[in-house]
């Protein structure tokens, strides 16, 4: 066999072994860009809106305890399950099923985040729901984190994904929506606490600014309301 032939021939077969398909997992995206696939796990190393350097949030850990939920108090990384919207541009259940922790929305590069508490009997809660699907994506183009989560469906009944999907597609919720996984049982409803409750909190050093209480009974201020007009105050927009 003359050189040449031998060359062609190394050729092909290098390109053949290259040729296969790729079975990686595409990892959550923050910018909602993700396939739809309940499989598909967070990335927490980075985040496209996030600055660099090293003393950015994606390449600094999560701040240390002591941990609380007072105002002052540095909250805990949570990890909940749901449907990440942080550009608030579609109903969430459109997007990817997924892990959503606090430290995601650290590294996401915002300033704020804002956590609303909701129960899905809750008559407040059903009017903070509308008032987040309004004015949720407002916040968030102003530069904040709008989480809603639903702790529970009935007394301290654990929300399902079902119940998750059709708590955001009765209000049409545009903005990161989430639960408890399976089988935790209501953590959050256990540190974080009741219903008609909002945590506003500061992502550069993850400490509690706000904690905002609306009522229950859907007749007056709720919490959602209210958290969204302090997060524009923030943001000064």
């Amino acid at each position: 066999m003359n050189q040449s032939a031998w060359l062609l021939g190394s050729l092909l077969v290098a390109t053949a072994c290259s040729s296969g398909g790729d079975t990686t997992q595409t990892p959550f995206d923050p910018d909602g860009s993700a396939p739809n696939d309940a499989d598909t796990k967070p990335d927490t190393s980075t985040s496209n809106d996030a600055a660099t350097g090293p003393d950015s949030p994606s390449s600094t850990a999560y701040p240390s305890g002591p941990y609380g939920v007072s105002v002052g108090s540095t909250l805990a990384n949570i990890t909940w399950i749901g449907y990440p919207d942080v550009a608030a541009d579609a109903i969430a259940t459109t997007k990817p099923y997924v892990n959503y922790s606090l430290d995601d929305a650290r590294k996401s590069g915002k300033k704020y985040l804002m956590i609303n508490l909701s129960e899905s009997y809750c008559p407040g809660c059903m009017k903070s729901a509308g008032e987040l699907a309004s004015g949720g994506p407002g916040v968030v183009s102003a530069g904040g984190v709008v989480i809603e989560l639903l702790e529970t469906t009935g007394f301290l009944s654990q929300a399902s994904k079902m119940d998750l999907g059709n708590w955001i597609n009765k209000y049409a919720l545009p903005v990161t929506t989430v639960k408890d996984p399976d089988g935790t049982g209501t953590p959050s409803h256990d540190t974080l606490g009741l219903r008609e409750h909002c945590y506003i909190v500061d992502l550069s050093n993850m400490k509690v600014l706000q904690l905002i209480v609306g009522d229950n009974s859907g007749q007056g201020a709720t919490s959602g309301g209210e958290c969204l007009t302090a997060m524009h105050t923030l943001l000064g927009k």
